[in-house]
């Protein structure tokens, strides 16, 4: 798959070089060194600085991947116009595929100015016939995927979000998973600014696939072992109850529950649902919190589990939600990627991810805030 993938950028690559050039125009000419000299200048720079993931600096690494998808992106835009124009000699399809490269190259921009820190409150209301009368109207806050690391020590932009956050006098915040792009290191100085997440009965969390420091490499496993606990301990430290495989009573017959990170391979299945359910009452109204949106159709559809919460994909930090259009390349691996889904009475909702990992921007799906209001019938 990534060497179809790797083959069709550089046929797309290749066939806006040519169309550029032919000509011989200078300004066309000119354009045309500069992308491929950004394109594959910044594919160096990225790959030489994501070797050495066991860091909190990822300015250079993103940044550049950043040039990358901004130089590289609008000639993919641009190949279905070029091979046409090759075919048939139209000029004015070259210069139509030429326009829709230039709007792709804008949108990329402003998806890094501008789309990441364009937080998005997504607010839900939903009913259940077994949640308590007592909790009719509580007020859930979701958050996800922070990835810390890749605010580059933004503290007043993640502040703004914070807010936010505050503003919706939440009863419960539940954060599910990814606080970390690798090590629990990233979260040093952020301390004082996650703490301001503000819950009137309580704050609880989960891990992420990144959280476990899977991705880099470690000395000995004790030094990896010994990064997980000072992440759970920085948890804590921000006022959040970490839950392990571990379910806890909020409310009389109100239950949270939460999974370690489960997903499909090649990501950890270090999730164990069926010890996470032992102690909990058959009647209970249960929601979970399990990182891997793909956790929920391989396991907790065989539970009488009310409601999942997941995050994990970002929407791939890419697609469209506009015009009653939702879609994102991250579709194709994972059917429920978005928003809210449901099979006969449970239902599942996918945070879009706070943060971002690896590009830096959103084109399209925005960094997310979930309010979630429960109603019993």
């Amino acid at each position: 798959m990534i060497g179809v993938i790797l083959l069709l950028i550089l046929l797309a690559q290749a066939t806006l070089s040519y169309t550029l050039f032919e000509d011989q125009n200078p300004f066309l000419a000119l354009l045309g060194v500069l992308q491929i000299t950004l394109f594959f200048g910044s594919m160096i720079v990225m790959i030489r600085h994501f070797r050495n993931r066991k860091t909190t600096d990822y300015r250079k690494g993103f940044n550049a991947f950043g040039v990358m998808i901004a130089s590289g992106v609008p000639a993919l835009g641009f190949f279905l116009f070029g091979i046409i124009y090759l075919l048939t000699h139209v000029v004015f399809i070259k210069y139509f595929g030429y326009g829709v490269a230039v709007a792709m190259f804008f949108a990329i921009l402003s998806g890094i100015i501008w789309g990441r820190w364009n937080w998005k409150v997504h607010t839900v209301e939903l009913s259940f016939e077994n949640l308590p009368k007592e909790s009719d109207g509580v007020k859930i806050v979701q958050i996800s995927d922070i990835h810390v690391g890749s605010f580059f020590d933004k503290h007043d932009k993640v502040e703004k979000a914070i807010r936010k956050i505050n503003q919706l006098e939440a009863d419960f915040v539940f954060f599910t998973g990814d606080l970390v792009n690798n090590i629990a290191e990233e979260m040093f100085g952020w301390e004082p600014v996650f703490s301001k997440i503000q819950a009137k009965e309580g704050k609880f969390s989960i891990l992420g696939n990144h959280d476990y420091g899977d991705y880099v490499p470690w000395d000995k496993e004790e030094t990896k072992r010994s990064n997980l606990s000072k992440l759970i301990s920085i948890h804590k430290e921000i006022g959040f109850t970490p839950l392990l495989n571990e379910a806890v009573e909020l409310r009389p017959g109100f239950w949270l529950l939460g999974v370690e990170n489960w997903g499909k391979a090649p990501f950890r299945q270090s999730g164990e649902l069926g010890k996470t359910l032992e102690n909990v009452p058959k009647s209970a109204f249960k929601i979970l919190l399990s990182h891997d949106p793909s956790h929920f159709d391989e396991q907790v559809t065989s539970t009488d589990i009310d409601l999942t919460l997941s995050g994990h994909t970002h929407g791939m930090q890419f697609g469209i939600e506009r015009f009653g259009i939702k879609w994102s390349p991250v579709s194709l691996r994972y059917k429920k990627w978005a928003g809210l889904y449901h099979v006969g009475k449970q239902f599942l909702y996918v945070n879009r991810g706070f943060g971002y990992l690896g590009f830096p921007g959103r084109v399209g799906i925005y960094p997310e805030i979930t309010e979630i209001v429960l109603r019993s019938i």
